[in-house]
């Protein structure tokens, strides 16, 4: 008999889980077994660019490159968090500088002088607090919490896992989970992200060896 696979808890805003569910499938030869929960949703702000954006810009997130191309016509260099980042900035005509693999990584690296840094509401590394660079910042969107239905709490205690991406979204889940979770693995990203799940009582978690959207998926298709 032929063992079903781990349930597996998809809590990323709808687009972007949808991504992963896609790469998941190609690397499985099958799609998987999941529930799409979001806990987060990606809401864009009503704000301005001005006409002449100092570059080059620096882009964190895929939310924020898609904002920035509805935004501004402005094109040029750009530094880049993460590969997907990169990859996405390209096809909307970007010029991708350099990539790093982590925000601290770049800060390591030396920020570029008199940039601009293109983000959501909340974020990780706050580039503005190294004022020698004097990066010129503007906030895009923002991300709304969603509930955890009462359906899938209750399919995720019969055991499941759960990939989580940032802090942000480790906070939101913890904010959602109570009582006893043996069942639970989460796979996270980085230390920091599993830190902030530290507190519960979590069956499994799972840090990934380098914070990287292809690290994390090689760990989810070695636990489904």
């Amino acid at each position: 008999m032929t063992q079903k696979s781990p349930l597996l808890v998809m809590i990323r805003p709808a687009a972007q889980s949808l991504q992963t569910l896609k790469v998941l499938q190609d690397r499985l030869g099958h799609k998987p077994n999941f529930v799409l929960n979001p806990l987060m949703m990606i809401e864009g702000l009503d704000i301005d660019l001005p006409s002449n954006l100092s570059m080059p810009f620096i882009f964190t997130s895929q939310n924020a490159v898609t904002f920035t191309m509805q935004k501004t016509s402005q094109r040029g260099g750009v530094y880049c968090v993460g590969l997907k980042v990169s990859e996405l900035a390209q096809k909307y005509g970007f010029n991708v500088i350099e990539v790093f693999e982590t925000a601290e990584e770049m800060v390591n690296a030396g920020l570029p002088k008199g940039c601009t840094y293109l983000r959501g509401k909340h974020i990780s590394v706050d580039f503005a607090s190294y004022s020698d660079a004097q990066i010129k910042e503007y906030i895009l969107y923002t991300q709304q919490p969603l509930p955890l239905i009462e359906a899938t709490l209750q399919r995720m205690l019969s055991g499941c896992i759960i990939p989580v991406y940032s802090e942000n979204l480790a906070i939101r889940l913890a904010d959602c989970l109570d009582g006893e979770l043996n069942n639970i693995t989460v796979v996270c990203i980085s230390n920091k992200v599993s830190k902030s799940l530290s507190y519960l009582n979590l069956g499994n978690v799972i840090t990934v060896p380098k914070p990287t959207s292809e690290a994390m998926i090689d760990a989810l298709v070695m636990n489904l």
